[in-house]
């Protein structure tokens, strides 16, 4: 079973959404913000990242950015999963290499769980 660790700061949608990708079978951890996601990294191997940009303390690209500088985490895909329209971090995250970004207002469950398996597919070959 897959391993997502879900970076969200809104309890409201973290916590939904944590509990339904749990019902479709991932082993799901998460964290408000990233200083808390590398905390869970610690503990938990992790097999992909659902990211928000939009976070106190530790923004999403801030976040990525400390991400890929760690040979030990470089590797891990990572979703984007925002409600910022801002093309300037929306243009850092591909730089930062994340696999899909995608728009909270924009897609549906099934579509974000399609995306996540599609992406835990390309990384296994």
């Amino acid at each position: 079973m897959p391993t997502i660790l879900l970076i969200e700061d809104t309890p409201i949608i973290r916590e939904p959404l944590a509990r339904l990708l749990r019902d479709e079978g991932f082993e799901v951890h998460a964290a408000a913000e990233g200083t808390e996601a590398f905390v869970q990294m610690e503990h938990h191997q992790v097999d992909m990242i659902l990211l928000d940009v939009l976070m106190p303390h530790m923004n999403g690209v801030t976040f990525l950015e400390a991400m890929r500088r760690d040979p030990r985490l470089m590797h891990i895909p990572v979703i984007a999963v925002t409600g910022t329209s801002d093309s300037t971090k929306l243009s850092r995250l591909r730089e930062l290499g994340v696999r899909s970004i995608m728009h909270k207002v924009r897609f549906t469950f099934d579509q974000l769980v399609s995306e996540i398996h599609d992406q835990l597919a390309e990384t296994a070959k």
